[in-house]
């Protein structure tokens, strides 16, 4: 194995949806491995909730828009739209981000971010945010159905108003049971990549409902970070999981390869 293809002879599953695995994909191959896509879930916009119209029509320059994901970026501009309502109208607005990829999303369509905390969880965000927002300050939470409750729960007990805007779902893709159960049963698999705790538990109920946590126990799992790796860990299964000091795909990368040349020494 050279030190440029750590991860020559190495089989990668990259589980996360369609729109988001190329770009995983393509850094797991210039690193000499072998990427397999079976995206385990999918995203889709929600109906529209009208009730969010006279909210962001009502916001200035002392209130925010919470975007939690590169994804909560893109439904909650299809939302504007539907609700006949310009981005324009709302970029005197401040912008908070989760991560390095939503602060991206987020300045590629022309928001100005505000507020992006360096780690990227949903603690660090909530710690910042109260520091910045008035006490007479709205706030527009831009979120996935799953997202975690917990920047809510600290706003409900500072008694700051929010509109909570569920702007997309996440499924699970069923159909694609029969490939991970090929892939496990065949033993074909040296890294399985998590990168969400949606992904996490989409992958463990198929494990469970086919009893096989004992060909699960030689795969090293890589959890993008802590939230996704405790959802692993609590499905109560025995198996080596690595998560990068930085939580991003980059750092997921990182880990793998240092992982990989560390067990072929």
């Amino acid at each position: 194995m050279s030190a440029e293809k750590p991860l020559n002879g190495f089989n990668v599953l990259v589980t996360r949806a369609n729109s988001q695995a190329a770009e995983f994909s393509k850094k797991i191959q210039a690193a000499g491995g072998c990427p397999i896509e079976v995206p385990l879930i999918a995203t889709r916009k929600t109906e529209t909730d009208f009730n969010a119209l006279p909210v962001l029509k009502q916001l200035t320059s002392k209130d925010w828009i919470v975007f939690t994901s590169a994804n909560g970026v893109q439904y909650f501009s299809e939302h504007v739209k539907d609700l006949s309502l310009e981005l324009e109208d709302l970029k005197n607005v401040n912008v908070a981000c989760v991560g390095i990829k939503t602060k991206k999303a987020a300045e590629k369509i022309g928001w100005k971010v505000s507020l992006c905390p360096e780690e990227f969880r949903a603690e660090s965000l909530a710690e910042e945010l109260i520091d910045h927002v008035r006490q007479d300050s709205k706030i527009v939470i831009a979120r996935g159905n799953l997202a975690r409750t917990y920047l809510r729960e600290v706003l409900t007990e500072k008694k700051i108003f929010f509109f909570d805007f569920v702007v997309y779902e996440t499924i699970q893709l069923l159909e694609n049971e029969k490939e991970v159960l090929h892939l496990l049963e065949n033993k074909t698999i040296d890294f399985i990549t998590l990168t969400s705790s949606s992904t996490a538990s989409a992958f463990m109920q198929i494990v469970k409902r086919n009893g096989l946590e004992n060909r699960i126990q030689d795969i090293v799992f890589v959890c993008i970070g802590p939230i996704t790796r405790d959802k692993l860990l609590s499905y109560k299964i025995k198996c080596t999981c690595i998560m990068p000091e930085k939580y991003t795909i980059d750092g997921m990368l990182e880990k793998m390869c240092t992982y990989a040349e560390k067990r072929e020494e």
